[in-house]
Formats: C-alpha cells, sequence, structure tokens
C-alpha cells in the first residue's frame, strides 16, 4: 500500500515527459526508430506496430535504499574528560544542531573523523576506553554503508538514475565520460582504502559525487537500451513474419532501408553506447560491491545495469541486437540480396 502513490507519481512524470518529446533533443532516438518502421512499412511484405513506451524499473525512494548508521551519547562529564583529544570537538559537530541533518556526504566525513579521534585518543578511564573502543569497531564495520549512503542517497543522486532525462544523446561518445569517470575512479580510490580510514579532500568528494549527479547517465542508458530493445524486438518479428521465397523487388527495397535507417544511423549510435557502457558500468559495479550490503531494493535495482546478469536491461538489449542482425542476415541470404538492395554474385 505504501508504494502506491510513488508509482502513480512515476507514471505520472512519464505521463507528463512523453507529451513533450515532439520537440526534445532528448528524443531524437525515438525518432529514427520510428522513420525506420516508418520506411520498413511501406512494403506490402510487413507490417510492423510500433511498441509502447517501457518503463524500467524506477530507482528506489529514499526509504527503501537509505541505511542507518549507529549513534552514540557522550554524557556531560564524559564530554568534558575528553576535551584533551577530538573526541569531545567531533562529536560535539555531530550533536550540533546543524550536524543532526548533516547529508550523507558530510556524515561520511564525519564516520572517518570520529573514528580517526577515538583512535588516536589516550584515554585513562578504563570503563569509557572500553566503550569508545566498542563505538569505533562498529562504525568501521559501518564505514561502507555509511559511503554508500554518501554515493547513492546523497541529495540530488536521483538525477544519475533518472528516467525522466530521455535516451543518451545521438552524439553521445566516450568523449563525454571523461569526467564521470574521473569521478568514479577518485571514489573508487577512498571506497578501496576505507580500512586504513583514507584522508578525503571534503571539496573533491563533493565533486565527484556531483560529477554523478549531472551525467544522469545510468537513467538515460537504462532508458535508451529498454527502448531499443522494444524497437530492435518489433522490427525483428515483422522481419520474421515475411513468407519465404519472397525476393526480387520488395527485399531489395528493404535491404536498402535496412541499410538507411539502421547500418547507416542506428547501429554506429549503438556502437557508442556500447563502448561508453564497457568504460562505465565494470566501474560503477565495482564501486558498488565495496559498498555492501545494499538494502534489498536497491539490489533488485542494481542488478537489471549489471553486465553479467542474464535478467537484465543490458541482456537483453544484446539478445535483441543479435536475433535482429540474425533476422535481416537470413532474409537477405534466402533471396541472395547483398545490404543495400544489390544482387550478391
Amino acid at each position: 500500500m505504501r508504494a502506491k502513490p510513488f508509482r502513480h507519481l512515476i507514471i505520472l512524470s512519464f505521463i507528463i515527459l512523453f507529451a513533450a518529446v515532439g520537440c526534445d533533443s532528448r528524443f531524437q532516438t525515438k525518432d529514427l526508430f520510428e522513420d525506420y518502421i516508418a520506411d520498413l512499412n511501406r512494403s506490402q511484405l510487413v507490417q510492423i506496430d510500433s511498441p509502447d513506451t517501457v518503463f524500467p524499473l524506477a530507482y528506489p525512494p529514499l526509504r527503501d535504499r537509505l541505511q542507518a548508521l549507529s549513534e552514540f551519547d557522550i554524557g556531560l562529564l564524559d564530554f568534558l574528560s575528553l576535551q584533551q583529544c577530538d573526541v569531545g570537538a567531533v562529536a560535539g559537530q555531530r550533536n550540533s544542531i546543524l550536524g543532526k541533518v548533516m547529508p550523507t556526504s558530510q556524515r561520511f566525513l564525519y564516520e572517518l573523523d570520529i573514528i580517526r579521534a577515538i583512535e588516536s585518543c589516550q584515554i585513562q578511564d578504563e570503563g569509557l576506553l572500553n566503550a569508545l573502543e566498542n563505538v569505533a569497531w562498529h562504525k568501521r564495520h559501518e564505514l561502507p554503508i555509511a559511503f554508500g549512503n554518501a554515493v547513492f542517497n546523497d541529495t540530488g543522486r536521483e538525477s544519475f538514475f533518472s528516467l525522466s532525462n530521455g535516451y543518451l544523446p545521438l552524439d553521445y561518445s566516450t568523449a563525454h565520460n571523461q569526467a564521470l569517470l574521473s569521478a568514479l575512479n577518485g571514489l573508487l580510490g577512498i571506497a578501496e582504502n576505507l580500512k586504513s580510514l583514507p584522508v578525503v579532500d571534503g571539496a573533491e568528494f563533493e565533486q565527484d559525487l556531483k560529477a554523478l549527479t549531472d551525467s544522469e547517465y545510468i537513467g538515460r542508458l537504462i532508458f535508451s537500451l529498454v527502448q531499443i530493445t522494444e524497437y530492435l524486438n518489433a522490427v525483428t518479428e515483422g522481419v520474421n513474419n515475411i513468407e519465404k521465397g519472397q525476393c526480387g523487388s520488395p527485399i531489395h527495397y528493404l535491404a536498402t532501408q535496412f541499410e538507411d535507417n539502421y547500418v547507416q544511423r542506428l547501429q554506429p549510435y549503438m556502437a557508442r553506447i556500447n563502448r561508453s557502457a564497457y568504460q562505465i558500468l565494470p566501474q560503477l559495479m565495482k564501486l558498488i560491491e565495496l559498498t555492501e550490503p545494499l538494502t534489498d531494493a536497491l539490489n533488485v535495482y542494481v542488478e537489471q545495469i549489471s553486465l553479467s546478469a542474464d535478467i537484465g536491461v543490458w541482456a537483453k538489449y544484446q539478445q535483441a541486437s543479435a536475433q535482429h542482425a540474425r533476422s535481416w542476415s537470413q532474409l537477405l541470404a534466402s533471396c541472395g540480396t547483398a545490404i543495400g538492395g544489390a544482387k550478391k554474385g
């Protein structure tokens, strides 16, 4: 019952989104696929229906992905007794008005600071020492979670995963990846060294997180892959339904449309998507592994973007691409027709 308002909000946002598709450059890819189908449908041999827009699994709401971290309070006397080291000052920052509402990125930096402060402080009171050592142990155990909260649940992070930003642009290339890859490498450098309590430059950390948000990459990639998969499957079905022995001029026409629309325009775009995904997704998945455990909802979401998951959007996209190419190859070969409509041999 709790999920219904959120689901309705998603559906409403998509309705508003696609009402503006016709004049939005973010959806030029859709126009190319529509042209592909329209040109094929001019043949009497095929009738392909444009697929409906498919809504992939959306990024989970904050309540389903944010994980709680342990808190501890220091009594007044203990607080005063710790003024000779940094524990009291750092804990005081967390207990301040602003500290209680610090964003997840700042909370991660605080967790590093409080662990360092505890472990570097010389405490004579054995009971207090044991209590604080226990706090440090728990917080070390929680560091991947604190880091994961910062990476995946910080302010504005939804934009990195948002489906409302449309397709990856037609001119998208690996050159667009440099800021994002640099940010992922910076974040991986932190994640790989959590056990050693890395000294993190707060400004650089925030800049890397902002680079994720500004890229909008994952949401656009997922949206692109799912819609392209639907279009390729629709064309494949139409090609497979052509009766065997239907050769001659009609097949030459279809071969020309295949070359003009798919080979010349869509395939290069898809190749650029593939190159970018093979650059970015392995880095992102490694980062995700280093921030585990994730919530159940986030785990389900992450599975769809995995390069290795059999049921993810990437696997379905690859299958659709292969089946599309195979269907055209079989049709043209059966009629001895080359791409572009020329007769083989």
